[in-house]
This record gives structure tokens, C-alpha cells and sequence, in this order.
């Protein structure tokens, strides 16, 4: 959801770079396969339909069988993907009142089965996002549409009810979670969208196809000779899933890999060490932090939450398990949003922790840990199995919040559980967790923190309510104007961060580890950064 701001331009620049070894035969390594490339994650995704998953590598794998109105490219412009163009109030593509959008699409488009790509296709694929029916995840956006105009099969008109400057960055554009690309009309017109065949198939426009899938093991996806815009260079990608991060350097190590999708930055040193190996960082609009369910008794109270947020050792937490990869969070929106404010630097004060807590009248028991009207401060963090930052962060995190007497205890769930709709988040039976979420483009994140968008209407996990918050983001969209909006943003961002609606951790950056042979992987700063798949070789 970013206001585009071109700061993108030394994307690819790495941290640092392993030794490499000089490729052998051909000019490869030896171990190198002609343009077959080997990538390896934690998981698989929960669900092959891309609008019912909310997992890092449901975006990753979807894009490569699938495509979308609008991208981003390695430099954070915006660029068109089935569009031709991005709709701008320049190009006559968005009215002057901002709730009309116009959408030219590129002629000549198949998807895999070989029907034709047509508008069709797109005011399907918002019908399914929309229809009550349909556990589509992240409706934010697309339920503003009054109605979708086609009038060729080449031109798409959306009206909104209103107007809402985020929707360029929302409809069918992979820039934050939730991105969805466009589903064929033809196969959404049969079948039960939430169990049926686009559960156990993929049928996309995009450079590969879905070959075959090994439930728990692994994909293999082809390469597809009519994809729009050029033959891919790779022959076929073969996706394995390794779920423990050691194993995955190992088999780095040994190069049984080409490339880890998200490599674990408590590794960062030894993968440094990997021969024929290119290993470095790369922008990313993702922060690493603590969730908290603001509905459990305890953490629905400010001082309880700002304690918890005195009593976190993040320099502690970048320097000995991100390796210096994080960087401190400043913002409750990326750092490319208009809006953004680089605040100080969240402080680790255990002092100041303690005095908050007193002052809000919560005492020490007798084993320590505090308690007020019956209520102690006892908490599980959520995190996710097999994932070595996330898992070591939480284990610091006891020992920190021992000493302003709250006692966390850890539980890890599969990476596929954990974020599943009956899953402890979106059930809400978690206390606090722990996980990366990639930031919104546009600066507007009431979805994700409005009084009335509590999950399943919204993606507020947390039960958090602000008034104040809620009228600073009602006053961001009634406006275009993004020197307005910045003011405005700037002021209700200052509600989240200074009531601690979550523990923001760090800053990420993208970690690439990937056999030095691979050719042209530029990846983007947003949620789906596969953006220039077609062009990858090996």
C-alpha cells in the first residue's frame, strides 16, 4: 500500500557477499543444473487457492503461476503486470473526484489451460474476493467497489462508493500481505471456491506452470512458453520442503539447493561461509514483531503493554540473533509510506518498566510474577516452529520479562497452523506472538487496527480500539492530497506506536542466499517479491 517514492534505486546493493567459487563446465559449478532451479522453505502453503492463504510462500509460489493487474519492480515503482499501464489522475486512468479507475489490459494473454485472458477474468476474480460465501482473506479495498464496467474485453472500469486513495495499491496489486493476482472466470465458475479445484490446482497466466505437487515434499512448476511477456529462461523450478532452517543450510552446504526462499538470520554468519554461494541483503517493507491480543486481561491495559515494550533488549536482539541483518524499528508504517516519521529508537529500560507497572498497581506474588484483582501477568508467546529467529527471540525475551515480574512461556505451531483461520490468531486464543508481516504501501492501516475490523470482517488480530486512531484514519481517506495525508498519517500512527498497539522487534531486510550461478534474481521490497521470475536463469 506505499505512496511510491523512488528511494528503491539501490535495491540489489548486498550487506556483503560470500566467497564464490568460479563456475566449472559450461561455466557453471558443477553441481549446477542448466536452467533447473532448486529453492527449498520451511513450509508448503496451507492452500493452493491464493486468496485463502496468508503465508509468506503462498505469495512467492503464486507468483509464479499467476499474475497481477500492477507489480513492483526492483526499484519500487510501480509498474503494470496484465495492465498495461498504472492508472494515474495524470493518465486520465483515475478521476478527478478519485472513484473511478481505469484499467487498459495487454491483448493476446492465455492462461495455461489455453483460454483467453480477457476482463472477464477480473471482475471474476473481484466477485470472488467480495462474495460472503468465499473465506477470502484481506477483502480491504476490493468491498469498496460499487461497480465493474467492461466495456471491451480489453478495458476494465471500476467505481468506488467513495473515495479511497489506497485502492491503486490494494486491487490486484501484490504490494502488502493479502496480494491477490487474477483468477480465470471460466474455472471460478465451477466448483466450490473455498474446498474445490483451485485448492488442488493452479491455472495462471504467469511465466510457469504447476507440473505437479507432492503434499508435504515439494512442487515442481514448468516453464511456460506463452507467458506475455517472453519465454522464461528456466526450464523448470523444483520447490522442496525442508522444515527445519539447519537443515536447509546443510543442504545449501552440500548444493543440493540453488536457493533458500527465506533464509533464518540467526544462520546469517554460516551462510556467509557457503562456497559458489552469493549471500547478501536487500530492502524489504517487512517488520519483525510481537502481536498481542489485546483482549486478554492484562494486555488490554496501556501500562501492561508499554512495560512489555521497556522490557525488550532490541539492540541485544539485532546484534546477536539477526546478526546485524535488522535494523531498529522507527514506524508503525514502512519506511517508503508517505506519513512515515523516523522516531527514536525504541529504549530498553528496565527501570522504567517496573515503575510503569507500579504505578498502574500491579504487585509481586510470591514467586515473583505480578498480579492485580486476581489477574496475574502470565503469558504464552505464539511463535513458529522451525523458524531459529523466531524461535530465539522469545527465549531473551523470558529472561528480560522476569525481571518486571511477568512470566512468558513459549509454544510453538507449524508455520502452516499457526496462520490458518482456525488457528490461534485468527481465533484469538493466543496471548502474544511472534512473526515477520510485510507493511502496507499506503499508509492507511485501519484494516488492520479499526475499532470495527476486528478478524473475519478485517485483519485486526490484536482487538485493538482506538477513537483517536480510528478518526485520524477515517480523516486519511478523505483526501488525495498526499502532503495532507502524510500529517494525517503521521498523527495516527503516534496513537499506535505510543499506546503499544504491538511490540515492534526490528526493521528486516531481505537475507538472499543463492547459488552464485543464478542469473537476473532481482527481487522487489514488498510481500510477493518475485516479480521478474520470467527472467532467472541458472
Amino acid at each position: 500500500m506505499r505512496v511510491l517514492c523512488a528511494i528503491f534505486a539501490g535495491v540489489l546493493l548486498l550487506a556483503g557477499c560470500s566467497r564464490e567459487v568460479h563456475g566449472l563446465a559450461g561455466g557453471r559449478h558443477p553441481w549446477t543444473i542448466p536452467h533447473v532451479l532448486r529453492i527449498a522453505d520451511i513450509a508448503e502453503p496451507d492452500s493452493l487457492n491464493p486468496y485463502l492463504s496468508q503465508m509468506d510462500i503462498s505469495y512467492d509460489l503464486s507468483s509464479l503461476v499467476y499474475s497481477y493487474l500492477l507489480v513492483s519492480d526492483d526499484r519500487g515503482r510501480l509498474v503494470g503486470d496484465l495492465a498495461t499501464e498504472v492508472p494515474t489522475l495524470r493518465n486520465g486512468g483515475i478521476s478527478a473526484d478519485g472513484r473511478t479507475y481505469t484499467y487498459h489490459l495487454r491483448h493476446g494473454v492465455r492462461w495455461h489451460d489455453g483460454a483467453a485472458f480477457t476482463a472477464r477474468d477480473v471482475v471474476a476474480s473481484w466477485r470472488a474476493v467480495v462474495a460472503p460465501q468465499n473465506l477470502t482473506i484481506y477483502r480491504d479495498g476490493y468491498d469498496r467497489v460499487a461497480s465493474i464496467d467492461t466495456p471491451d474485453p480489453y478495458t476494465v472500469v471500476v467505481h468506488l462508493r467513495e473515495r479511497y486513495p489506497p485502492f491503486v495499491t490494494q486491487f490486484f496489486a501484490p504490494l502488502q500481505e493479502g496480494g491477490k493476482p487474477i483468477l480465470p472466470a471460466h474455472i471460478l465458475a465451477r466448483g466450490n471456491f473455498n474446498r474445490g479445484e483451485l485448492s488442488r490446482t493452479m491455472i495462471g497466466t504467469g511465466p510457469f506452470k504447476l507440473a505437479s505437487w507432492r503434499h508435504g515434499e515439494g512442487m515442481t512448476f514448468v516453464r511456460n512458453d506463452r507467458y506475455f511477456r517472453g519465454r522464461p529462461k528456466l526450464a523448470r523450478i523444483e520447490f522442496s520442503v525442508v522444515p527445519s532452517a539447519q537443515t536447509l543450510l546443510t543442504q545449501a552446504r552440500t548444493h543440493a539447493l540453488d536457493m533458500i526462499v527465506t533464509p533464518a538470520a540467526v544462520l546469517y554468519p554460516q551462510y556467509r561461509t557457503l562456497d559458489g554461494f552469493t549471500v547478501g541483503t536487500a530492502p524489504w517493507n517487512q517488520q519483525v514483531l510481537v502481536v498481542i491480543n489485546g483482549g486478554k486481561p492484562g494486555l488490554d491495559e496501556v501500562a501492561v503493554r508499554r512495560a512489555l515494550s521497556f522490557a525488550i533488549d532490541r539492540d541485544g536482539v539485532i546484534r546477536t540473533i539477526t546478526h546485524g541483518v535488522g535494523e531498529p524499528a522507527r514506524d508503525a508504517i514502512a519506511p517508503t509510506a508517505i506519513g512515515y516519521v523516523r522516531r527514536p529508537a525504541l529504549p530498553y529500560d528496565i527501570a522504567a518498566a517496573n515503575a510503569l507497572l507500579d504505578r498502574a498497581g500491579w504487585r509481586r506474588g510470591a514467586d515473583g510474577v505480578r498480579e492485580k484483582h486476581g489477574v496475574r501477568l502470565a503469558f504464552t508467546m505464539a511463535t513458529v516452529a522451525g523458524n531459529a529467529t523466531y524461535e530465539r527471540i522469545p527465549i531473551l525475551m523470558q529472561q528480560t520479562f522476569r525481571e518486571i515480574g511477568v512470566a512468558l512461556a513459549i509454544r510453538a505451531y507449524p508455520y502452516e497452523q499457526i496462520f490458518s483461520t482456525d488457528g490461534p490468531i485468527d481465533r484469538y486464543t493466543y496471548d502474544m506472538a511472534i512473526y515477520g508481516s510485510t507493511l502496507s504501501w499506503d499508509p492507511d492501516s485501519h484494516v488492520y487496527y479499526g475499532c470495527d475490523e476486528w478478524f473475519p470482517k478485517g485483519q485486526n488480530f490484536y482487538r485493538y480500539c482506538n477513537a483517536a486512531y480510528d478518526r485520524a484514519e477515517r480523516e486519511g481517506l478523505a483526501t488525495d492530497d498526499p502532503t495532507a495525508r502524510a500529517h494525517i498519517y503521521a498523527r495516527a500512527d503516534a496513537v499506535l506506536w505510543n499506546t503499544a498497539a504491538y511490540l515492534p522487534l526490528f526493521e528486516a531486510r531481505r537475507i538472499l542466499v543463492h547459488n552464485s550461478d543464478l542469473r537476473d534474481y532481482r527481487p522487489n521490497p514488498t510481500a510477493t517479491p518475485w516479480w521478474n521470475a520470467w527472467q532467472w536463469d541458472i
